[in-house]
């Protein structure tokens, strides 16, 4: 296949701009990193595949579903694309708009409330939520999109695992609050008797949770050296107690 080399192609153009929100949002497609991440995006949801996109001269070393397209690259536009110099095959993914989510309705199982504005963070949140079998999590309107390059890589391969929805401002949430937070004067998370329909508020990098938040606080045991965890740490310590009370009824060995 005759590599593509110019940057002013339509295609070339197009996963240029799925590197950044706006034209995630505009074409509603993401890009997928590494090879491991990869080949697995390609096996477990094929039909979110769209392309696979390598350098000339290079080989795929994963089998490719007859509907992915694969785009040979000239070894300048792959590096442009490329954003973490995995030099493995890319993977560009649809990445449809998630539904809003209905708080009239009530949470099945436990369900996370996402305001973390670091695309990463977030990444990592879907990771964890994904092994701890969260039904959903709601991205807020302060979280980071999680279809980033940056989410997308730290969420190793799990983001299409996860349902996801689009919830208003962490300073909008509707009340009487039925969810659960971390704050520092807050009732003993390991004493805590965990419903077994629950959703869990992360508080934001930094700024933590609202003054006038609501809900059933709960407190990590810590040092007095330090002042809080991180949030994707403590979202983690939060969800490991609910699972002690309520296990999974299977698990990937």
């Amino acid at each position: 296949m005759r590599p593509l080399t110019s940057p002013r192609n339509a295609h070339v153009k197009r996963w240029a701009a799925l590197r950044e929100v706006r034209g995630i949002e505009r074409f509603r497609q993401c890009l997928v990193f590494g090879n491991k991440t990869v080949a697995e995006t390609l096996v477990r949801h094929p039909a979110r595949c769209l392309e696979l996109l390598y350098p000339a001269g290079g080989r795929v070393p994963f089998a490719v579903p007859d509907h992915v397209r694969a785009c040979a690259l000239s070894n300048t536009i792959f590096h442009t694309l490329d954003l973490f110099g995995t030099g493995a095959p890319i993977l560009v993914c649809a990445a449809p708009p998630f539904p809003r989510a209905d708080f009239t309705t009530p949470p099945r199982g436990v369900e996370l409330l996402c305001p973390l504005g670091d695309p990463a963070n977030v990444g990592a949140l879907i990771r964890t939520a994904a092994a701890m079998g969260v039904g959903r999590v709601i991205l807020l309107k302060e979280s980071a999109h999680p279809y980033h390059p940056r989410a997308v890589r730290a969420a190793s391969g799990t983001m299409f695992d996860v349902r996801l929805a689009q919830g208003p401002s962490i300073r909008a949430l509707p009340e009487p609050a039925a969810w659960v937070t971390l704050h520092a004067r807050g009732e003993s998370l390991p004493a805590f008797q965990w419903p077994e329909n629950v959703r869990l508020l992360v508080g934001e990098e930094g700024p933590g949770l609202p003054r006038r938040s609501a809900g059933m606080r709960l407190a990590i045991p810590m040092t007095a050296s330090v002042e809080s965890f991180n949030a994707v740490v403590a979202a983690s310590m939060a969800l490991y107690a609910y699972r002690v009370q309520h296990p999974l009824t299977s698990h990937k060995p």
